[in-house]
């Protein structure tokens, strides 16, 4: 006669979510899966569902956790120069490109049906606009400072800029930016 245990995970929803960022960085965002969350885990296969009705929900519960960690570098950077912002907001992109894209929407089917996927990124420009307040007009500069260092960041992670001029390349389009403002 074979026992039946019954399995406890503890906080299911963060392994899963832990579990898809590590999917993520080993496969991008069309390689994370919610059985491949689960087996990774350790789960069974309909335990995720009590917690993400979907991939594109899981994705979106991984993007929301980059930019929280975003937001909380932003907000630690030293200096509230445009150059240590954008050397922050750079390093973070480079240092987690696979989760930067998500972050941007990559591999996510319906963005329309997770609205707060929308408002982190609206608060991501207003945490620049926050640390940039006392030096610039944080409306539409907020908002050409993010275009700038998300363009430069997806640069770089395709390829387009060489990771070695990264740095040399932010701080010239940034002093470009900066005086263009002035």
């Amino acid at each position: 006669m074979s026992v039946r245990r019954s399995y406890h995970h503890g906080d299911l929803r963060r392994a899963l979510v832990l579990a898809a960022r590590e999917l993520l960085v080993e496969r991008g965002p069309e390689g994370v899966s919610l059985r491949g969350a689960v087996a990774k885990v350790g789960a069974s296969t309909a335990a995720p569902y009590r917690h993400f009705r979907d991939k594109d929900a899981l994705l979106v519960a991984v993007a929301l956790e980059g930019h929280a960690e975003l937001h909380a570098c932003l907000r630690g950077c030293g200096a509230g120069t445009v150059t240590a912002l954008g050397h922050t907001y750079l390093g973070f992109a480079l240092e987690n490109p696979a989760l930067y894209r998500l972050m941007a929407g990559a591999g996510i089917c319906d963005r329309g049906a997770h609205p707060e996927l929308g408002e982190a990124h609206r608060e991501t420009c207003a945490v620049l606009a926050d640390r940039v307040r006392e030096q610039h007009d944080p409306g539409g500069f907020a908002v050409t400072l993010w275009c700038l260092l998300h363009g430069l960041a997806t640069l770089v992670i395709d390829g387009h800029v060489a990771r070695g001029s990264a740095i040399a390349e932010t701080e010239r389009s940034l002093a470009f930016l900066v005086d263009a403002a002035g």
